[in-house]
């Protein structure tokens, strides 16, 4: 019998969403947990005990984790069912379903080919079978799985926030340490998630989304997150 090979956690989770989605998810959730470590820093947010703050974050990334799952979940199926009535309908004419094919192939890798590339592509989709109940069962799994792993990378951001809150004892070291190591952890995900093999735009990438994260963090903690 033959051996599944083994995957990481976060490499299973990327496999699902795509490099950039597992980004943007990442990058969401520190976020979030880090508007109530900032807003705790400067005194616009009083707790009674660090797991009162712990339960802020969870409770937040948790709700807009699951927010996100659902409505991208949702926007897959709608996209799905779209795109079985074009290539089934046979009341629109071929040309109107060839640019509802055309249209709907676009922000893919589609938009980098050749126009005569596209036309190719087109056609062949417009000639093409719809697959059969146990494909679309298959994407649909494939969209849920896609899904829940968004979810759960945004919940997990919270992962090293709780333990710097929870594990260091002094309230303003710990608000502090969890500032740095999200800004770590940031930096990291875009490290690796850089398609080039340059380490140079490797440490830009890593730099930028650990910037951009700082920067979003103070300005929603002082104008409204």
């Amino acid at each position: 019998m033959e051996k599944v090979p083994r995957t990481g956690l976060i490499k299973t989770f990327v496999g699902h969403t795509g490099p950039e989605l597992a980004t943007q998810e990442a990058l969401y959730g520190f976020v979030m947990g880090l508007i109530f470590i900032n807003s705790a820093l400067v005194g616009l947010i009083s707790y009674e005990s660090p797991w009162n703050l712990v339960m802020m974050i969870v409770g937040m990334n948790f709700v807009w984790g699951f927010i996100d799952m659902y409505i991208f979940y949702r926007m897959d199926v709608s996209a799905q069912n779209r795109n079985i009535g074009i290539l089934n309908n046979g009341e629109r004419t071929v040309e109107e379903r060839r640019g509802e094919i055309y249209d709907a192939l676009g922000n893919t890798i589609f938009d980098v080919l050749t126009e005569e590339d596209k036309i190719k592509a087109t056609d062949l989709v417009l000639n093409s079978n719809v697959g059969t109940s146990t494909e679309m069962k298959a994407d649909r799994r494939a969209m849920f799985l896609s899904a829940l792993s968004c979810f759960l990378i945004t919940f997990l951001t919270s992962v090293p926030l709780v333990f710097c809150l929870l594990l260091i004892s002094d309230p303003t070291d710990s608000l502090h340490t969890a500032v740095i190591l999200a800004c770590i952890c940031l930096f990291f995900i875009g490290y690796k998630l850089e398609p080039s093999k340059n380490m140079k735009y490797k440490v830009r990438t890593g730099a930028s989304i650990a910037l951009l994260a700082a920067g979003l963090t103070i300005f929603a903690t002082f104008l409204g997150g």
